[in-house]
């Protein structure tokens, strides 16, 4: 872990777009789609077949490679060149199988759709941070992102608590009162009593309910 010394601009670069990305979800109230686990571990398993088709061309590749070095169709540099792409994509696929093995693997709690992105993404900045030297500035921004959601969720929730007992509360008043209308015998209230389920009757076959 640097020093705050040792910080560069890009590095303070970094830190500030993941804090104002932090504080945007806080404000803004962000809406993320309604991610899956599932989802995250299909597209892992599609990294690692795709991956795996990569790994099986590299192969055809150097066995093509090594028939032209014997029958030397290429030059000392182009053959480099070739080798050195070659040590480079086998650098990427084992760093890119690292990280798709973490993020299937990941320990998802499934609350809701943002909270699973950023446990899926802190679980490939882990994986990455043997060849990632920003790993543990990012997993802060995550940790911080994560407080978010889950102080977002805790509100959202506590709104749907409160949306619900209202809605409770005045299902309970209209119920109570539609059964004191049913009782009178009053022939203007009883016609308010078959005017409101009319109404009601109406409105669902509206909303086709």
């Amino acid at each position: 872990m640097k020093s705050l010394k040792q910080f560069s601009k890009w590095d303070l670069a970094i830190a500030v777009i993941v804090v104002v990305t932090a504080l945007s979800l806080w404000l803004g109230g962000c809406q993320m789609p309604n991610v899956q686990p599932e989802q995250l571990q299909s597209l892992a398993d599609q990294t690692q077949q795709l991956s795996g088709q990569i790994d099986a061309f590299q192969e055809q590749t150097k066995a093509t490679l090594e028939i032209l070095k014997q029958n030397g169709s290429f030059d000392s540099n182009t053959l480099a060149t070739v080798e050195k792409l070659q040590s480079s994509i086998d650098s990427v696929q084992t760093k890119t199988a690292a990280i798709a093995t973490a993020v299937k693997n990941a320990q998802y709690s499934g609350s809701d759709g943002l909270t699973t992105v950023l446990e899926g993404a802190r679980a490939a900045n882990a994986a990455s941070a043997p060849f990632n030297p920003y790993a543990p500035l990012i997993e802060i921004g995550l940790g911080l992102a994560a407080a978010t959601a889950t102080a977002l969720a805790k509100r959202n929730a506590q709104k749907a608590a409160e949306a619900k007992a209202k809605y409770d509360a005045h299902k309970q008043g209209v119920e109570l009162t539609m059964k004191q209308v049913s009782q009178s015998t009053v022939p203007e209230v009883k016609a308010v009593e078959t005017q409101l389920y009319q109404n009601i009757g109406d409105a669902r076959l509206s909303k086709q309910i």
